[in-house]
């Protein structure tokens, strides 16, 4: 083919690609214009009233200009730039009038930072997806999880590990505390520490340092104990948290409560006091016999706190002037004048505060605490003519709690004079009614428990179910066999002839005089709970023979923590 041919060949292909070019370019350029000016721009001039018909004029104008100069000019590839820049000239002139009349978090910005800002959230939002677990702040504000390229991140999923598998499993407390080679990770479950897998040092560390900051704790101190609160949020509700941390030398300790507040909250009608005991305790209700001592025990763990609540709550504070004395106040009754004895102050001691209290002449009073010197003396002191003083002892017995209130007031008649009555509990955990397996008794069981032989049955647990052809774990206890706690309770009344026998030094005689006038010891109320299908006998062996108990994790926190 001739060299002149091949020119107009060429010519030609160069013709018809800027021919079909410049329709195309012209389209990209006034579609995302347009969309802008009529959709955007507009409803933004109405939300803050700006003439929109004038500033639709203005943006016709400027498309109609920017046509021109891509039409007109001969060379196409100088009048299409100048066409955009015509383009972007209304637009600059709104954003500038725009943002000279609106407040500053509603102006436009030609900065990184707004596109920096959307990356932010586009980030925080992922990381939110691959956490189970947000902090909520003091007005129920969802706090930022930190981004994933954060250290923090790894430390927010590790913290996850030690608190899901405890909200899944239904546990009131975890704790985390140095071992040897790293830190051990137990979680309570109805009064039965159970028992995780241990965690690196330096993990179980960043994790307790994470938690500190978000309950406000001090993060440099290692050594003092410390207290606090925070909440989260999981599937949806938030979760109410109690903080405890110490240090040694060997590393920090933490313990976390769930919703402490709502489980040491019980109206005194379901704490598991059979009747007979409960109608003892509620002579104390009657203005006359509203006076004198009850001393209130339980070995540690064993709801002590939860009882001396439960019997203030009963009274009813609108009618009755009630007061405590306590060195942390775990729940605020209605009505209730708490008092929060603070062992910094060098000016009082618990005695004094306790003295200062019973000098307001108060109706009822809760004392927490006899360890201090002369704090049971002043109790005792205002004997059958002051308040009524429930005292707080943590002791595994009615005799020993008698022995040892006896010991600290430092006079047995002192200390007999306004006693009116003695509670010794424990807590037992209850069978799973959906996986409890019935069985007959043995003729010694029978006599026992007070039943008639091969009448009656009892039950075991089982945490196992038939589904099908298939033995499954209880749904609903998670295959531990359990589920909930109640009270088992020995309550010795102290009337006249027993304060007689007491103040002479004869304990042995008072409490043989209770038993006549029908008391029910500890193991008979525990048997009974047995008879009435509410617990075990091996659980009752468990508690009343005072062995301690951990266990491996239940199957419902393994599941989790592997997960």
């Amino acid at each position: 083919m001739p060299d002149h041919h091949l020119l107009l060949l060429a010519d030609a292909v160069a013709v018809s690609l800027v021919d079909w070019l410049k329709p195309v370019l012209m389209l990209a350029s006034f579609l995302p214009y347009a969309w802008v000016a009529s959709s955007r721009i507009e409803a933004d001039a109405r939300y803050f009233h700006f003439d929109y018909h004038l500033w639709n004029g203005v943006f016709i104008a400027g498309a109609a200009a920017a046509a021109a100069c891509m039409l007109l000019i001969p060379i196409f590839w100088i009048g299409w730039p100048l066409g955009l820049l015509v383009l972007a000239t209304p637009l600059l002139v709104y954003w500038k009038f725009r943002n000279d009349r609106v407040p500053e978090d509603k102006k436009f910005h030609l900065t990184g930072k707004a596109f920096a800002d959307v990356l932010a959230t586009r980030k925080a939002a992922r990381s939110q997806k691959q956490a189970s677990i947000v902090f909520v702040d003091a007005k129920k504000q969802a706090l930022p999880i930190p981004n994933a390229d954060d250290p923090l991140h790894q430390v927010h999923l590790a913290a996850e590990q030690i608190l899901e598998p405890a909200l899944n499993g239904r546990a009131a407390r975890v704790e985390v505390a140095p071992i040897q080679g790293g830190a051990a990770v137990l979680q309570t479950l109805d009064g039965v520490r159970y028992k995780r897998e241990p965690i690196p040092a330096e993990t179980a560390n960043r994790i307790i340092d994470y938690l500190k900051s978000i309950a406000k704790l001090d993060t440099d101190d290692r050594r003092r104990r410390q207290v606090g609160k925070f909440r989260l949020r999981w599937l949806g509700g938030d979760v109410n948290m109690d903080i405890a941390v110490a240090g040694s030398s060997s590393g920090q300790t933490m313990r976390l409560d769930f919703e402490r507040s709502k489980r040491i909250q019980k109206p005194f009608d379901s704490l598991g006091l059979l009747p007979s005991q409960q109608a003892a305790l509620k002579t104390l209700d009657e203005l006359g016999e509203r006076h004198g001592v009850v001393l209130v025990g339980a070995p540690a763990g064993h709801g002590l706190t939860t009882l001396g609540y439960s019997l203030i709550g009963r009274h009813d504070a609108f009618t009755a002037n009630i007061k405590t004395l306590e060195r942390e106040v775990e729940l605020e009754l209605d009505g209730v004048d708490h008092v929060r004895f603070d062992p910094s102050n060098t000016a009082s001691d618990y005695a004094t505060s306790l003295q200062s209290i019973l000098r307001r002449d108060p109706d009822i009073v809760l004392v927490s605490d006899i360890r201090e010197p002369n704090a049971a003396k002043t109790a005792a002191g205002a004997g059958m003519n002051g308040p009524l003083v429930y005292v707080e002892m943590v002791s595994d017995s009615v005799p020993a709690m008698f022995n040892e209130w006896t010991k600290a007031v430092g006079d047995v008649k002192t200390a007999s004079k306004g006693l009116r009555a003695i509670v010794n509990e424990r807590l037992v955990r209850n069978v799973c009614p959906n996986c409890r397996q019935a069985f007959q008794p043995s003729p010694e069981q029978a006599k026992k428990l007070g039943m008639t032989a091969g009448k009656g049955q009892l039950y075991r647990a089982s945490g196992k179910v038939q589904v099908k052809n298939r033995i499954e774990d209880c749904p609903v206890c998670a295959g531990i066999g359990y589920l909930g706690q109640t009270g088992v309770f020995e309550v010795m009344p102290v009337d006249d002839e027993a304060r007689r026998m007491l103040s002479a030094g004869d304990f042995k005689g008072a409490y043989a005089h209770a038993r006549r006038n029908r008391m029910i010891y500890l193991q008979e109320a525990g048997l009974t709970k047995v008879r009435d299908g509410v617990t075990t006998i091996e659980e009752i062996a468990r508690v009343l023979g005072g062995k301690s108990e951990t266990a491996t994790a239940p199957a419902a926190a393994a599941s989790s923590a592997s997960g």
